[in-house]
């Protein structure tokens, strides 16, 4: 029997535990974007014979019950096996399907190995994470950036003396909140897709629940001043011991090319020490997309969604 439990800080060492270790260096594995995104996805956890149990308890229906992948030794068959069958048991005991949402392509090729037969699938290109190597965010190297470094340098040219980049204090937090309310209303009058709306309402709940816990959350970020004025801000954390989160990147849309720096001053300031970073996903949000693509991701997390089949 899985016995969820509603999410709270003190499980952090614990689900860290199996995220840093099984998570695939997704961000959907995040304990961050699990405690800051409640509210869109209520996820609930269980540890049961070492596996980690999540159940997206917002997105049931009296259908179907929604997990993530259990996180556990992937090598061990018949305790994956055994962990997989719990879920079933799970959702069955309430008379519902089972319903995975964004499983990786391995997690996802487990499934079906596993249990043949047993589920519909379907690529879910909106949730597919961004991968690059910190280097290349640091650096900008090679021909396939010459853009970005003539856009980075443009930039500080353009605001030599005047511009002010620092690692976040509480200090800040203020000013992230204020700004954060301008960009939001700025960007609900721009975007008229309602769905892309309510992405951002919950987006804005969880930039809050991230300031209120910044440090109990473990995380860090940069802010960047123009004429003393906060003009943007990137906000992550650790997904393992190689791989960083940029979990929020705002920049103001009024001021050219400050997207790509903020990008690369966040790499410098606080990705160093990782081979990876993680840049989530776009949602389907085309201009978001674009923006992704453009900066080049050395390769892809791709996610799938697999649902019990009937009967």
């Amino acid at each position: 029997m899985l016995d969820f439990r509603f999410l709270t800080l003190d499980m952090k060492d614990m689900i860290d535990s199996y995220t840093f270790k099984y998570g695939e260096n997704s961000c959907q594995h995040s304990f961050v974007s699990s405690f800051c995104l409640y509210g869109k996805y209520g996820d609930m956890f269980c540890e049961n014979e070492n596996f980690l149990f999540t159940l997206r308890s917002k997105l049931c229906n009296n259908k179907e019950r929604v997990y993530l992948f259990p996180m556990g030794n992937l090598e061990y068959t018949a305790g994956i096996k055994n962990a997989l069958q719990k879920i079933f048991d799970d959702a069955h005991e309430k008379n519902c399907r089972v319903k995975f949402k964004t499983l990786t392509e391995r997690a996802k090729n487990i499934v079906i190995e596993l249990f043949p037969g047993k589920f519909l699938i379907e690529g879910s290109r909106d949730y597919s994470e961004y991968i690059h190597k910190a280097e290349r965010l640091i650096t900008f190297s090679g021909s396939g950036f010459a853009k970005s470094r003539t856009n980075i340098h443009r930039f500080f040219r353009d605001y030599e003396g005047r511009y002010k980049i620092e690692k976040i204090i509480p200090k800040y937090f203020t000013e992230i909140i204020k700004f954060q309310a301008e960009w939001l209303e700025a960007k609900n009058l721009a975007d008229n897709d309602p769905t892309h709306k309510k992405q951002l309402v919950f987006e804005n709940e969880g930039i809050r629940i991230i300031l209120d816990n910044f440090k109990a959350l473990g995380l860090t970020g940069i802010v960047l001043f123009i004429d003393n004025k906060l003009c943007g801000y990137v906000i992550g954390s650790p997904l393992s011991e190689n791989c960083f989160d940029e979990i929020i990147n705002k920049g103001s849309r009024n001021i050219p090319n400050i997207s790509r720096v903020l990008v690369n001053e966040f790499a410098k300031h606080c990705c160093r020490e990782y081979e990876y970073i993680n840049r989530e996903e776009d949602l389907g949000v085309k201009g978001l997309r674009h923006i992704k693509v453009d900066l080049k991701p050395d390769f892809m997390i791709d996610k799938f969604i697999l649902t019990e089949a009937a009967g």
